[in-house]
């Protein structure tokens, strides 16, 4: 009997009490030019310059069928109406967004504990938004206490980061919560960083399995077509303008 696919990041309930073992091994088929690379750094310099949250696109997916991976970091998929490039990171990114935003509001985000604090030096700016949005923090798994008059005895981060060590994610989220003006963006700014360090890179090779779990993801999401900075996900390919390129029509 053949085996049900496994989730690209598996149910809460199955990782509760311990860090998520979702990781893929990068190994890419060959150099990715540093253009392309320097998109996913363009999502983080966005998310550092702009707390503020991109109009969304909500319109729904129809339901695709994975042909393959270009390049570490293009899903190829087709549907009714033609044929779809998926930006890999992108697309997680959207996934993961939704999820932390939702488990935030209901005080159920995953927390990765360290196995020794680190006490992290702070700057005036960093230390007022360590004071006006410590519950904020608390709620997207930040954990830890004040350490003497500038610093911060971090304990915990949110769970899953791949890019990025405990430290960095911290200031970074304190960085960004310095420049927001309201609960709401200060949540979705939040959301979208650790979103954007949790999610596969670019050289990433991902399996079948794999491919499917994210595309049915990103099928459920609410805005699907764009990461939460306002990058595209994905590129689709008519299969009208398919029929024109070739000489059909």
């Amino acid at each position: 009997m053949a085996q049900s696919p496994v989730p690209l990041v598996q149910p809460d309930s199955a990782r509760r009490g311990r860090p998520r073992d979702f990781r893929i091994e990068s190994r890419p088929l060959w150099p990715i030019p540093a253009v392309q690379q320097q998109a996913e750094q363009e999502d983080i310099r966005q998310g550092e310059e702009n707390a503020s949250t991109p109009p969304l696109m909500t319109e729904a997916l129809p339901a695709l069928r994975v042909l393959g991976q270009a390049r570490g970091m293009y899903i190829v998929a087709e549907g009714p109406e033609g044929v779809y490039l998926i930006d890999q990171h992108a697309a997680h990114e959207r996934v993961l967004f939704e999820r932390v935003r939702s488990q935030s509001q209901e005080r159920q985000v995953e927390m990765q504990g360290l196995l020794e604090p680190q006490a992290v030096e702070l700057l005036p700016a960093q230390m007022q938004a360590l004071e006006a949005w410590r519950e904020l923090l608390e709620a997207h798994g930040f954990q830890g206490e004040p350490f003497g008059e500038r610093a911060f005895l971090l304990r915990g981060v949110p769970g899953g980061l791949r890019s990025v060590g405990p430290e960095g994610m911290f200031t970074e989220a304190l960085n960004l919560l310095s420049q927001a003006r309201d609960p709401a963006q200060a949540g979705d700014a939040l959301a979208a960083s650790i979103a954007c360090h949790s999610a596969v890179r670019a050289g990433d090779v991902l399996s079948q399995q794999e491919m499917g779990a994210l595309v049915r993801q990103l099928e459920a999401a609410e805005s699907p077509h764009t990461c939460p900075h306002g990058r595209p996900t994905m590129l689709h390919l008519s299969a009208s303008n398919l029929e024109r390129e070739f000489g059909r029509r």
